[in-house]
C-alpha cells in the first residue's frame, strides 16, 4: 500500500496529519521494510533531524496510522498492517 493511500484513507486524519514530504517519506519507508528501527530511520534520512522525524512518526502514531513501541532506549516503528 502506498503513502499516499494510506494517508487519503481517513479525511479526518488526512487533515490532522499533513501529506508532507518527510510524512511520506516514512510512510514510504515503513512501507518497504514493515518493521525499521527509528535510529535506522534516522541514518536512512539525513536531510533531517531525529526531532522533525520523531515528532513526524509521533504525529502518525497518535493518528494509527503507524505503531512505535519502546524497548529499553530503542524506538520501532510498525506497519499497521503487519500488526493486524
Amino acid at each position: 500500500m502506498t503513502a499516499s493511500a494510506l494517508l487519503g484513507s481517513d479525511q479526518k486524519v488526512a487533515t490532522t496529519c499533513d501529506a508532507d514530504a518527510l510524512t511520506i517519506a516514512i510512510l514510504d519507508h515503513l512501507s518497504e521494510q514493515t518493521v525499521i528501527s527509528l535510529d535506522t530511520l534516522v541514518c536512512l534520512m539525513p536531510q533531517y533531524t531525529w526531532n522533525q522525524i520523531f515528532h513526524c512518526v509521533d504525529r502518525l502514531s497518535r493518528c494509527h496510522k503507524v505503531v512505535l513501541r519502546r524497548h529499553r532506549f530503542e524506538y520501532t516503528l510498525f506497519s499497521t498492517n503487519f500488526l493486524a
